[in-house]
């Protein structure tokens, strides 16, 4: 009996192996996303991982305050293993401080390099290493409503004059002229800052700016600046109603037919969700900003990236951590998430990949993706401000733009401030390097 008694423990310790129970634990902190989209990560991430190795389990706890929680946690050396940030510009503080691990070697090991474009994998390149991977490409640029377009007898603008005909015909129709708004969340200001910056000023120049010293306050930054000013007293942003909305009641109107655009970027497509269902789940559709300055090449992508992931230097299963990253940053991934999510999860693939039979808004965020990703692989790219700004520099372009909009403040007096305060940021070190547009 003892030796049949020892056989069982032995089968009993494997299948309880084999099911999970000495699996190592794999934490990651993330927002307090909705039901829904928690059952994407279980369905999405969680199961997946679990199959495809028997080591390691990944554990997600959302939390509403995430951004604080993780700075206060990894810079006090405890927190999860997987380091959430909104961004690249939020890396530099544990960058400096030596509390998330240099990525170099898991690079290398999963070829990275070779899957994922250059100019958004070098935005987690800081003082000399790659310490994070950017999971989320976002540009801005222009939804529209297809149906809406083709029952006006409205063609897609390419340009500030066919699109600003068609917002001013929307108008005199008891349309909005496009419908958009900062209410609960001031920084969504800065996409129009970023908007209007790279399609007037260009890449190249704004490059000089940021990363060779030429003057802010020269007079392509000022017209840019104005111009933003000038949509939105003309009502093109949002009507009289920029203060009282927000993206997902501006998407519902978009939905409804009371406006023909929203400008904003393509991480828009994850509210979209809730409104462009059934028949009317085609009709959602990303484009890339108009040309609004003649001499800017088009089409272009502002360069964003809407979050980042790290590897806590004290994690005790960097490796596993690794592996969860590896699995992100995949193909597969890419497909599955934009089937339950689409919108937040596109991963700059160099390929990224096709999927003839998609449909609804998922069809529309993968080729919205496929092309961004054709255009930044080619150097075809500007600047997000919210990503590559450090944050009081970025801070400026919600908070001081908002003052040259309602005539409390011109564009030289923020443009001045700017660059003050992107000199000093760049003097403690919290300026990354930048990744050089082609054109």
């Amino acid at each position: 009996m003892g030796l049949y008694k020892t056989i069982f423990v032995i089968i009993v310790f494997c299948v309880l192996a084999q099911t999970g129970y000495s699996r190592e634990k794999v934490t990651l902190w993330f927002w307090g996303a909705p039901p829904n989209l928690q059952e994407a990560f279980q369905k999405n991430m969680i199961e997946p991982f679990r199959a495809a190795q028997n080591k390691y389990e990944l554990e997600i706890e959302f939390r509403n305050t995430v951004d604080n929680d993780v700075r206060v946690s990894v810079l006090a050396g405890s927190g999860p293993d997987l380091v959430y940030t909104s961004g690249p510009s939020y890396i530099a503080p544990f960058a400096k401080a030596k509390k998330i691990e240099p990525l170099e070697k898991y690079a290398k090991k999963y070829g990275w390099e070779g899957r994922l474009l250059k100019p958004v994998l070098d935005t987690c390149h800081q003082f000399g290493h790659l310490y994070c991977l950017p999971p989320s490409l976002i540009s801005d640029g222009m939804f529209y409503n297809k149906s809406m377009l083709e029952e006006n007898g409205w063609s897609v603008p390419k340009n500030l004059k066919q699109v600003e005909s068609i917002m001013k015909a929307a108008q005199a129709k008891g349309f909005y002229a496009s419908v958009t708004g900062n209410k609960g969340w001031k920084p969504v200001n800065e996409n129009y800052s970023s908007i209007f910056i790279n399609n007037m000023v260009g890449p190249q120049e704004f490059y000089n700016i940021l990363a060779k010293g030429s003057p802010w306050d020269s007079s392509a930054m000022r017209n840019a600046i104005n111009e933003s000013a000038r949509w939105f007293k003309a009502g093109y942003l949002g009507g009289n109603d920029y203060f009282s909305l927000n993206f997902d009641q501006s998407i519902a109107l978009v939905s409804q037919k009371k406006s023909p655009f929203f400008f904003a970027p393509s991480i828009g497509f994850q509210w979209a969700t809730n409104y462009f269902k059934g028949d009317k789940a085609g009709d959602f559709v990303f484009a890339p900003m108009p040309q609004l300055n003649p001499s800017v090449p088009y089409p272009m992508y502002d360069l964003g990236v809407a979050f980042t992931l790290s590897i806590n230097a004290n994690s005790k299963v960097k490796d596993g951590a690794a592996e969860v990253l590896n699995m992100i940053m995949s193909a597969d991934f890419a497909k599955r998430m934009a089937n339950d999510w689409p919108g937040y999860w596109g991963i700059p693939l160099k390929d990224f990949p096709k999927a003839p039979n998609a449909k609804g808004l998922t069809k529309s965020f993968l080729e919205a993706m496929s092309s961004m990703s054709d255009a930044i692989g080619k150097g075809a790219f500007g600047y997000k401000i919210g990503t590559f700004f450090p944050p009081a520099t970025s801070e400026i372009f919600f908070e001081d733009i908002e003052a040259v909009w309602l005539g409390k403040m011109t564009a030289s007096d923020l443009l001045k401030k700017a660059e003050r305060t992107y000199a000093d940021e760049k003097s403690k070190g919290l300026v990354g390097d930048y990744p050089k547009p082609n054109f």
